[in-house]
């Protein structure tokens, strides 16, 4: 009897520690295997430190391939091959290079398209914008389905290309709370000293991150016994650790690297502090919040209204150090306080995910709804505008 299920085949550049790779390997453990077959591939399985979180039942197909360009032949090839109803990516690079293939695909095959980050924030990074705008309208606003993190994301997105028509839905982002706190509980030396102020950051050491604001925050601090924890590695270490040392703070900040279990370090933190210029929606929030620690963030697309009705959080009018240091130190002042266990419920695996299976289902069925901004769905909580 022929397998009626939805056959999805997700593609990501790599199984590097990402906030957007976390949110595949979340959806790939909890699709529904009785409606989805589900497999991956990767354009480059190099540096893979998620690889030991994939489900064993997963197939994962390894592209090879150094660059991008050189990954589009072989992943046509290999769309051709699985056949599959669905095409999923996520990160905006990979976005396009994929839709702009599409020609090459079988018919059939659907494209669902996640983009991962704020396009106008994005779009001032490029030094030729208005071609990557051309790219995104060429391939990602045609995909049968985008979906969107946020309303401020797809909003922001829409008037940045000045894109009306098209399908998409807004999905908030999975969050595994039980496994979450379940590794929060795995023994492990923080560092952390009782008698300070602990702050815990996480992420690539890029300037997006603004993990240079963070640091100057916390010698502005007049608290000080305020101290900060970075965990990611990145291009930047070099220029953050250097200024670490002109800042005289090095007995209150550390860069740690790469931690395979960052959740720990969440869970013993007096403090999240989250110093993006930039971001699409960041799971690292939803994760500290999870295991109880209360956050300290700049205004980035869609946060405020998340952190609406958590009264320990804090979200800065700007995206300064200066304005950091004020909200960290209104933050230690509140003594240690912990965020309620209910706090990140409305970004429940189980909701989450099956408001993905709802959306990848009825991105393969007509009549496709053409024409408009997506509909916020009732288990989705939508950002007031």
């Amino acid at each position: 009897m022929a397998d009626k299920r939805i056959h999805v085949l997700f593609f990501l550049p790599s199984l590097a520690a990402g906030g957007a790779e976390r949110v595949v390997l979340t959806l790939l453990r909890n699709l529904s295997r009785e409606r989805f077959e589900v497999s991956l591939a990767v354009v480059n399985q190099k540096g893979a430190v998620l690889e030991n979180e994939l489900p064993p039942d997963i197939k994962v197909y390894d592209l090879d391939a150094g660059r991008l360009r050189f990954a589009l032949t072989r992943a046509a090839k290999l769309i051709w091959k699985l056949k599959p109803d669905i095409v999923f990516s996520t990160i905006d690079y990979l976005n396009v290079a994929l839709g702009s293939s599409r020609l090459l695909w079988p018919r059939k095959t659907a494209f669902v398209a996640r983009p991962a980050i704020l396009f106008s924030a994005d779009l001032k990074t490029r030094s030729r914008p208005f071609v990557w705008k051309l790219l995104h309208r060429r391939s990602v606003c045609r995909a049968d389905l985008v979906v969107f993190q946020s309303h401020a994301m797809e909003e922001d997105y829409r008037e940045s290309l000045g894109w009306r028509g098209g399908n998409s839905v807004v999905i908030h982002n999975p969050l595994d709370v039980d496994l979450i706190r379940k590794r929060s509980r795995q023994a492990a030396n923080t560092g952390f000293d009782p008698d300070r102020f602990n702050l815990v950051a996480a992420g690539r050491l890029e300037d997006q991150k603004g993990f240079d604001a963070a640091i100057e925050a916390v010698g502005l601090c007049s608290n000080k016994d305020v101290t900060l924890t970075i965990l990611g590695d990145g291009k930047r270490r070099q220029t953050l650790e250097r200024l670490i040392r002109e800042l005289n703070l090095e007995d209150r900040v550390r860069l740690l690297g790469y931690t395979p279990n960052p959740y720990p370090f969440y869970a013993q933190a007096d403090g999240f502090l989250l110093s993006s210029r930039f971001e699409g929606f960041p799971n690292v929030v939803l994760e500290a919040l999870s295991c109880g620690t209360p956050v300290v963030a700049t205004p980035v697309a869609g946060l405020r209204a998340a952190l609406t009705g958590i009264p320990e959080c804090r979200v800065a009018a700007d995206y300064g150090a200066s304005v950091l240091a004020r909200e960290i130190d209104e933050l230690a002042r509140g003594g240690g306080s912990r965020v309620r266990p209910d706090a990140v419920s409305s970004f429940d695996v189980q909701h989450i995910v099956g408001e993905y299976e709802r959306a990848l289902a009825g991105s393969i069925s007509g009549p496709r709804r053409i024409g408009g901004p997506s509909r916020p769905s009732a288990a989705i909580e939508p950002v007031p505008r």
